[in-house]
């Protein structure tokens, strides 16, 4: 697989060390001379990214992103800088707006363009899609993307892990194929994974991007990764989101149009190939391209993106390619998501639109599921890897794509989740309020009060501050009942409460199992109630369900509550088909 002969004209530019980037490139900065015979302007010079100023060695920095990125606002007046939160470690989330008047959310909604939202750097071993971004911004600023702007709003947040970005090391994802020079970590300055937390929101960068969400609303959302390793063909691969609980409309324009029509542009043009995230093994019994079963789950970015009712995409460009092909992979995935948007806005909306207005009530949602297979089998792109080693590792050694040993080979595709559960969506699922507490007449001297801000004590409004923490945080719609009211719901008794042995993301996973058991229950006024009538309802189903396996209770929210009482336990959200007055 060499690379092609066609070459993007941003790999052709003249070196220039990127500190020179805090200068105006624009054409015409310069005053103009005068008198009969004034030379004709000369042609503006542009930027260098680091990895090309530096022979694909070494990856931007955060300092320098930011300076790149001001260039190109100084030098295009379509470009529009903001930040839309902060880093654990405090640094600035920059956000680049283009196709609005400005970069407030509220410019961008009132434009009533399609609205792309990309970003990359995720995790910050994988800078690819970071250097891709500043590429695209170049191209914007430079003029060669002006009929985009018609119908499309780009947003683009090229440095999402900017806090792991600066831990460079050599030793960081030693086996990939550059850059030489080191690269940043995989999770952010606490230790987290910005990858698993999009349910449970425990970091600073996740919760900026869910307010990017909220505001800007994008109909369209890019998370761009490197792969970890898995040999195949593909200079990329690309994940739509496998929860079945997406609206299908989203999932078919995915799966039907979008994608394959990037997938045939991007081989027509530069001949390369991309296809599904996986790899071909023999782990299920029978060798077959199988993606991964656990990208279902919404704490991934683009799954989450999908149960918003938006179209939700990851790409992971080759580990194996080397650094310099692997940003032509990712810039070129963008570059056709942005022409799919650019010529099929219109149906991306009303998709979109179609998906909020979307009842899921009284419907089986899924709660866990299982890889399933294709009907037709596919030809996958394979290639064989070679050893290289790092020069700068002891005993770390990096692996090479051999160039000219991809082949063909036809395999069944395990690229579909089906469901193995299900949950019932209710019309709301409840909260009861805590229970006012009588002192005794015996009863000890109360504590002294804790912080003015500190979490609750009693355990029953830690748990409802906690979840309404969670729901304020992403969005979902609440409201509180203003007087006592007597529903009939449901109970989820719980027959067994397992909680894992090992840490995961600094937690002990819960798993519950039991059933739902029909009754009445009188509501305290004050008690919490979720509507399910509601665009975010999917979202909601997931984070509120008893069975849900990326929800409040698998995070452990709810611990405060579960298993503290002897006797037979119940869950404490109930959920009810009753409408509830607000």
């Amino acid at each position: 697989m060499s690379s092609p002969a066609r070459r993007p004209r941003l790999l052709s530019l003249p070196l220039l060390n990127l500190a020179s980037a805090l200068l105006l490139y624009a054409p015409g900065f310069a005053a103009p001379q005068t008198g009969p015979r004034a030379p004709a302007k000369a042609a503006p010079t542009w930027p260098l990214t680091r990895p090309e100023s530096t022979n694909y060695a070494e990856t931007s920095r955060y300092d320098e992103v930011v300076a790149f990125m001001k260039a190109m606002a100084a030098a295009s007046p379509g470009i529009h800088l903001t930040t839309y939160g902060y880093t654990f470690e405090g640094r600035p989330m920059p956000l680049a707006v283009i196709g609005a008047p400005d970069a407030t959310a509220a410019a961008v909604l009132k434009t009533g363009k399609t609205r792309v939202f990309i970003q990359g750097n995720i995790h910050a071993g994988e800078v690819e899609g970071k250097e891709a971004l500043l590429w695209l911004l170049r191209s914007i600023a430079k003029g060669e993307r002006a009929s985009w702007f018609k119908d499309v709003v780009l947003l683009v947040s090229p440095i999402y892990n900017a806090d792991g970005n600066e831990r460079v090391s050599v030793a960081n994802r030693g086996a990939q194929l550059g850059p030489i020079g080191g690269m940043g970590t995989r999770p952010n300055a606490q230790g987290l994974n910005l990858n698993r937390d999009a349910m449970k929101l425990e970091t600073a960068e996740a919760r900026s991007l869910a307010r990017l969400l909220n505001d800007y609303d994008p109909h369209i959302d890019v998370d761009l990764h490197t792969t970890d390793g898995s040999d195949h063909g593909y200079y990329l691969t690309y994940d739509p989101g496998g929860s079945p609980n997406t609206s299908k409309g989203v999932t078919s324009l995915l799966r039907e149009n979008l994608l394959p029509a990037v997938t045939r542009a991007v081989k027509a043009k530069h001949g390369w190939d991309f296809f599904y995230y996986g790899g071909a093994s023999a782990r299920g019994g029978e060798r077959a391209w199988y993606g991964d079963l656990d990208l279902y789950k919404p704490r991934y970015t683009h799954t989450y993106f999908g149960l918003r009712n938006r179209l939700g995409i990851l790409s992971e460009t080759y580990s194996y390619a080397n650094f310099e092909d692997r940003i032509k992979a990712a810039y070129w995935f963008v570059e056709e998501i942005v022409n799919f948007a650019a010529g099929n806005g219109e149906a991306i909306r009303k998709a979109t639109a179609a998906a909020d207005a979307e009842s899921i009530i009284g419907t089986e949602q899924m709660v866990r599921g299982k890889l399933s297979r294709f009907k037709e089998p596919v030809a996958v792109v394979l290639a064989d890897t070679k050893e290289e080693r790092n020069p700068y590792v002891p005993d770390r050694p990096m692996r090479r794509r051999v160039n000219g040993s991809e082949r063909l080979e036809t395999m069944p595709h395990y690229g579909l989740i089906e469901p193995t559960e299900t949950g019932t969506a209710p019309r709301a699922f409840l909260i009861q309020a805590p229970s006012p507490t009588v002192p005794a007449a015996n009863a000890a001297p109360p504590a002294a009060p804790g912080p003015p801000f500190g979490p609750p004590r009693d355990p029953a409004t830690r748990m409802m501050a906690a979840i309404i923490d969670r729901l304020e945080a992403h969005g979902v719609r609440y409201f509180k009942t203003a007087a006592e009211t007597t529903l009939k719901v449901e109970r989820y008794r719980i027959e067994s409460s397992k909680v894992e042995e090992r840490e995961f993301e600094g937690h002990k996973l819960r798993t519950l199992t039991g059933a739902w058991q029909p009754g009445e229950e009188t509501l305290r006024a004050g008690s919490l109630v979720v509507p399910m009538d509601q665009p975010l309802a999917r979202l909601a189903f997931l984070l509120l369900d008893a069975r849900s396996d990326d929800g409040l209770m698998a995070w452990n929210v709810l611990d405060p509550l579960l298993g503290q009482n002897p006797g037979p336990q119940f869950y404490p959200v109930l959920r009810t088909m009753e409408t509830i007055a607000r």
